[in-house]
Protein backbone atom coordinates (compact mmCIF):
# COMPACT_ATOMS: atom_id res chain seq x y z
CA UNK A 1 0.00 0.00 0.00
CA UNK A 2 1.10 3.69 -0.81
CA UNK A 3 0.97 6.53 1.55
CA UNK A 4 -1.99 8.62 0.84
CA UNK A 5 -0.69 12.57 1.11
CA UNK A 6 -3.10 15.05 1.70
CA UNK A 7 -3.42 18.20 0.45
CA UNK A 8 -2.90 19.83 3.96
CA UNK A 9 0.21 18.02 4.17
CA UNK A 10 1.14 19.06 0.44
CA UNK A 11 1.15 22.62 1.45
CA UNK A 12 2.80 22.21 4.53
CA UNK A 13 5.62 20.85 2.70
CA UNK A 14 5.63 23.45 0.30
CA UNK A 15 5.72 26.42 3.27
CA UNK A 16 8.77 24.59 4.24
CA UNK A 17 10.62 24.94 1.26
CA UNK A 18 9.49 28.64 0.70
CA UNK A 19 12.35 30.45 0.37
CA UNK A 20 13.32 33.39 3.01
CA UNK A 21 15.56 35.86 3.93
CA UNK A 22 16.30 38.37 6.78
CA UNK A 23 14.61 41.48 6.66
CA UNK A 24 16.55 44.91 6.58
CA UNK A 25 15.59 48.73 7.96
CA UNK A 26 16.72 50.58 4.69
CA UNK A 27 16.69 54.14 6.64
CA UNK A 28 19.81 52.33 9.01
CA UNK A 29 21.16 49.61 6.92
CA UNK A 30 20.61 47.07 9.95
CA UNK A 31 18.94 43.69 10.05
CA UNK A 32 15.54 44.17 12.10
CA UNK A 33 14.85 42.77 15.25
CA UNK A 34 12.09 41.94 16.56
CA UNK A 35 10.89 42.39 20.58
CA UNK A 36 12.65 39.26 21.41
CA UNK A 37 15.98 39.94 20.04
CA UNK A 38 15.84 37.95 17.20
CA UNK A 39 16.32 38.95 13.36
CA UNK A 40 12.93 39.34 11.80
CA UNK A 41 12.59 36.68 8.54
CA UNK A 42 10.17 37.63 5.46
CA UNK A 43 6.54 35.57 6.17
CA UNK A 44 5.48 35.13 2.33
CA UNK A 45 6.55 34.69 -0.75
CA UNK A 46 6.01 38.33 -1.87
CA UNK A 47 7.84 39.60 1.05
CA UNK A 48 11.09 37.83 -0.02
CA UNK A 49 11.00 39.07 -3.53
CA UNK A 50 10.64 42.58 -2.38
CA UNK A 51 14.00 42.25 -0.18
CA UNK A 52 15.86 40.62 -2.33
CA UNK A 53 14.90 43.87 -4.95
CA UNK A 54 16.46 45.60 -2.66
CA UNK A 55 18.92 43.67 -1.70
CA UNK A 56 20.07 43.36 -5.47
CA UNK A 57 19.56 46.94 -6.43
CA UNK A 58 21.69 48.09 -3.06
CA UNK A 59 24.54 46.45 -3.59
CA UNK A 60 27.26 46.83 -5.90
CA UNK A 61 28.63 44.11 -7.28
CA UNK A 62 31.61 42.23 -5.97
CA UNK A 63 31.40 44.62 -2.91
CA UNK A 64 30.54 41.60 -0.69
CA UNK A 65 32.16 38.59 -0.60
CA UNK A 66 29.46 36.57 0.87
CA UNK A 67 27.11 37.44 -2.47
CA UNK A 68 28.11 35.96 -5.89
CA UNK A 69 29.10 37.36 -8.56
CA UNK A 70 25.06 37.61 -9.74
CA UNK A 71 24.14 39.94 -6.72
CA UNK A 72 24.10 43.01 -6.92
CA UNK A 73 24.24 45.98 -9.84
CA UNK A 74 27.10 47.45 -11.44
CA UNK A 75 25.92 50.62 -13.36
CA UNK A 76 27.17 53.14 -10.79
CA UNK A 77 30.81 53.73 -10.20
CA UNK A 78 30.53 54.77 -6.83
CA UNK A 79 27.41 54.56 -3.99
CA UNK A 80 25.72 57.71 -3.26
CA UNK A 81 26.67 58.98 -6.92
CA UNK A 82 25.27 58.77 -10.47
CA UNK A 83 27.28 59.22 -13.32
CA UNK A 84 26.41 61.74 -15.51
CA UNK A 85 27.34 59.60 -18.60
CA UNK A 86 24.24 57.16 -17.41
CA UNK A 87 21.06 57.54 -19.06
CA UNK A 88 18.34 56.15 -17.14
CA UNK A 89 17.10 53.74 -19.56
CA UNK A 90 20.53 52.05 -19.35
CA UNK A 91 20.25 51.97 -15.48
CA UNK A 92 16.70 50.52 -16.04
CA UNK A 93 18.31 48.45 -18.07
CA UNK A 94 21.20 46.51 -16.12
CA UNK A 95 18.43 46.72 -13.16
CA UNK A 96 16.35 44.21 -14.72
CA UNK A 97 18.90 41.89 -16.03
CA UNK A 98 20.94 42.33 -12.11
CA UNK A 99 17.26 41.08 -10.66
CA UNK A 100 17.26 38.11 -13.76
CA UNK A 101 20.59 37.27 -12.56
CA UNK A 102 19.05 35.99 -9.13
CA UNK A 103 17.69 32.16 -9.35
CA UNK A 104 13.82 32.63 -8.00
CA UNK A 105 13.28 35.73 -10.30
CA UNK A 106 12.24 34.74 -13.47
CA UNK A 107 11.09 37.87 -15.35
CA UNK A 108 11.56 42.00 -13.97
CA UNK A 109 10.41 44.67 -15.35
CA UNK A 110 11.32 48.36 -14.21
CA UNK A 111 8.41 50.12 -15.10
CA UNK A 112 9.73 53.84 -14.06
CA UNK A 113 12.95 55.04 -12.89
CA UNK A 114 12.81 58.42 -10.90
CA UNK A 115 14.72 60.94 -9.09
CA UNK A 116 12.17 61.25 -5.94
CA UNK A 117 13.51 64.18 -3.56
CA UNK A 118 17.06 63.45 -3.91
CA UNK A 119 17.07 59.45 -4.66
CA UNK A 120 16.42 57.00 -7.81
CA UNK A 121 13.38 54.95 -6.94
CA UNK A 122 12.63 52.18 -9.16
CA UNK A 123 9.11 50.77 -9.95
CA UNK A 124 9.63 46.96 -10.48
CA UNK A 125 7.31 44.27 -11.30
CA UNK A 126 8.79 40.88 -10.64
CA UNK A 127 7.60 37.97 -11.85
CA UNK A 128 9.10 34.94 -9.31
CA UNK A 129 9.17 31.09 -9.97
CA UNK A 130 6.03 31.21 -6.97
CA UNK A 131 4.52 34.19 -7.57
CA UNK A 132 4.43 37.95 -8.35
CA UNK A 133 4.61 41.12 -6.61
CA UNK A 134 4.93 45.07 -7.65
CA UNK A 135 7.82 46.86 -5.50
CA UNK A 136 9.02 50.52 -5.20
CA UNK A 137 12.76 50.96 -4.26
CA UNK A 138 14.80 53.83 -3.11
CA UNK A 139 18.47 53.53 -3.94
CA UNK A 140 21.44 55.64 -3.64
CA UNK A 141 21.16 59.54 -3.85
CA UNK A 142 21.82 61.68 -6.56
Amino acid sequence: MFPVITEDEMNQEVQLRMPWTYRIDWGTNQLMQGADGRYIRTSSYAEYLEEVCKKILNTKRFQYQIYSDRMGVDYFDHIGKVPKYVSLSMIQREAEDALEAHPEIERAEVSEVRFVENRVAFFVSIEGVRGKTKVVVNTWQQ
